[in-house]
């Protein structure tokens, strides 16, 4: 067990008009293989229970800022942690912006870890595991694994599937096992990222993530703000893990290890995860709530009418069970 006192503060970035929510503070944190991983938290002396807010693939615990403090304003605790190779936790290979993780057992290790050492004595429970994209996987993951790990679960359009052709999945997965020979830490060849050393914003126009323009051009302020938060595209070893993770969720009954009563916030409009295939794989789930909306893959990132569908799923499904 870890008290904040012994840890190395970390920064927060902010930017005009988009400051971070009141009484936080955020951290590094020293796993067991000698990765300094950042997290904040909000709120330890709830009496609510807290929410463990884990993000998706490039994002960071900046781009959550409007999402805590309506958590805060329910008057939960938040803990939110940047994933290995993401935002200010450390990066792993030498190009700091290509999204890189050798297994993904190391990411199930590190929540894990963070969960027993830091969290358990500062983050009051009952436990909210919620989780958006690859965050919503490795909150699944960690369910199926650790019975009673979180007493609530919120799965915010998660990588349980990917929407790609056959073929490409194939050819990653082909692609991977043969990196074992040394280009594990490549590019992945079909990235439009392939040999780029930094990163570009994509225009509004192009993004398949949210159609909220504000609320898109912030998340790019704040990368502008510190290029350190920054990330663009996978390694081969990266799409290799995913596609394998995402495999185990096809298991018959995967879902029946998922004690906790689940909420799955499925994105209609979602182009990056199956949401049909989400809906069908989360019915193994005992206590499951399935909520379709009408959005992109970045539902808490939405335009205000959507969010505001969201919400109310997400109060309905906690004022149900807590």
């Amino acid at each position: 067990m870890t008290p904040l006192v012994s840890l190395q503060e970390a920064p927060l970035t902010e930017i005009k008009n988009f400051l971070a929510p009141k009484g936080g503070k955020a951290f590094f944190f020293n796993t067991s293989d000698k990765v300094k991983i950042r997290l904040a938290i909000w709120n330890s002396n709830s009496t609510r229970g807290t929410v463990i807010l884990q993000s998706g693939r490039t994002e960071f615990i900046e781009k959550y800022y409007e999402v805590v403090q309506e958590f805060l304003d329910r008057d939960f605790c938040v803990a939110m942690f940047d994933w290995r190779g993401q935002g200010l936790s450390d990066r792993l290979i030498d190009n700091p912006y290509l999204g890189h993780v050798s297994d993904f057992s190391l990411y199930d290790q590190e929540l894990k870890e963070i969960l027993d050492h830091v969290y358990v004595t500062n983050c009051p429970k009952p436990w909210i595991g919620m989780g958006h994209s690859m965050g919503g996987c490795l909150i699944a993951s960690a369910a199926a694994e650790h019975s009673g790990v979180f007493d609530l679960i919120i799965l915010c359009a998660p990588m349980l599937s990917l929407k790609l052709p056959k073929s490409m999945e194939i050819f990653v997965l082909v692609m991977g096992e043969l990196s074992r020979l040394g280009f594990r830490n490549s590019a992945l060849p079909q990235s439009e990222w392939k040999g780029r050393k930094g990163w570009h914003e994509i225009p509004f126009e192009e993004n398949v993530v949210t159609s909220d323009k504000s609320r898109f051009i912030r998340s790019g302020d704040l990368m502008r703000a510190n290029e350190e938060l920054a990330l663009a595209g996978i390694s081969l070893a990266w799409a290799h893990e995913s596609i394998k993770r995402t495999r185990k969720f096809n298991q018959p009954n995967w879902g029946q290890k998922i004690t906790a009563p689940t909420l799955l916030l499925s994105a209609t409009k979602d182009q990056l995860v199956n949401s049909e295939k989400n809906e069908l794989l989360c019915q193994a789930i005992p206590e499951i709530t399935i909520a379709r909306i009408e959005g992109n893959h970045e539902l808490l990132m939405e335009q205000d009418h959507i969010r505001v569908k969201t919400w109310q799923q997400i109060d309905k499904f906690l004022e149900k069970y807590l």
